[in-house]
Order: structure tokens, then sequence, then C-alpha cells
């Protein structure tokens, strides 16, 4: 069951904010830039990190989607997990919240050859997906049973975050 009047825990993410307009097309739009803009990491892997830090908030809804955008980008989601395991362990460590831990995941994936860019992005993923996951969870959207079929291409997910906020503007 939903949280909010009118949100029901079947909704998606673009009901929740159309109900709550006043900063949900600015959050999209700065959703779409972290997520989409060019940078040292790939959308795929962002997406990856997304599913990552969901998981540590315990929003399923989120993890679900972000670990199906992540294998549209990147192919299957425990390869890129592999594959950017010191980004996901700095991701962990920055949720703990523990200066000494922050600085030791830092170090480690930047000894493992990942730059302070791809590292800040990490940082902008996370505290983007913290104000994502608090209004998932508030509005109390569950998981949904199955993934898309047929799944979405990567053609069809390019833009999607800019798309909703167009939606949710109403245009």
């Amino acid at each position: 069951m939903g949280n909010f009047s009118g949100i029901a825990a079947d909704s998606g993410l673009t009901h929740v904010l159309s109900s709550f307009p006043q900063n949900s097309e600015q959050l999209l739009r700065l959703l779409d830039r972290i997520m989409c803009s060019g940078g040292a990491l790939t959308r795929g892997e962002r997406e990856a990190i997304a599913a990552h830090v969901s998981g540590l908030n315990g929003v399923a809804y989120c993890v679900h989607f972000h670990s199906l955008f992540s294998e549209v980008f990147c192919g299957p989601v425990a390869a890129t997990q592999d594959r950017i395991r010191p980004l996901l362990d700095y991701a962990d460590a920055l949720h703990e919240e523990e200066a000494e831990g922050i600085s030791q995941a830092f170090e480690a994936a930047t000894s493992a050859g990942w730059s302070d860019a791809a590292l800040y992005e990490v940082v902008e993923v996370c505290g983007m997906f913290s104000f994502i996951n608090t209004i998932v969870r508030a509005a109390g959207l569950a998981e949904p049973d199955q993934k898309p079929d047929p799944q979405p291409t990567a053609e069809e997910l390019e833009g999607s975050y800019a798309a909703m906020a167009k939606v949710v503007r109403g245009t």
C-alpha cells in the first residue's frame, strides 16, 4: 500500500513526482545529468552503483529498475559489479559514513586504477539515490513482480530521466 493519497504501492516514480511537482522536474533533470552525462563512468556503471546503493538503503523498487538498466547498458549485472567492485566498496564506505573507512576505500579504488573523477561520480550517484530512495520509501512503492517483457533497449532508455521530467512538467 502506498503512503500518500492516490499513490498505490504499484504506482511508478513518475506518478509520485507528478503528484508533488514543485521540485520534481528539477530533481529529474539533475538525475538525468548525473546518470546520463559523459564522464569517467558509463551509464551502465552508474546504474549498477544506483542499484547497489538502493540495496544498501533497502529499496527493492530501485534495485529492480537500476539493475535492469545496468544490464541493458553493460550486460550481466554480476560481471559489471565485479569490474567496478572498488567503486561499490567506496559506495559502501560512503553509506557507512565513517571517515577512516571512506579514506581507505578511496585509496583502494585509486590503487585499482579508478580516477578521482570516477570516485566523485560515485559520490554524486550515492547522494542522488539517498534522495530518490527516500522518496520511493516514503511513497511505499513496491518492487515489481517481474522484469518487463520485452526488456527495454538502450535506445529506448536514452533520455528516460529527461522524459520523466517532461511528464512531471506536463508537456
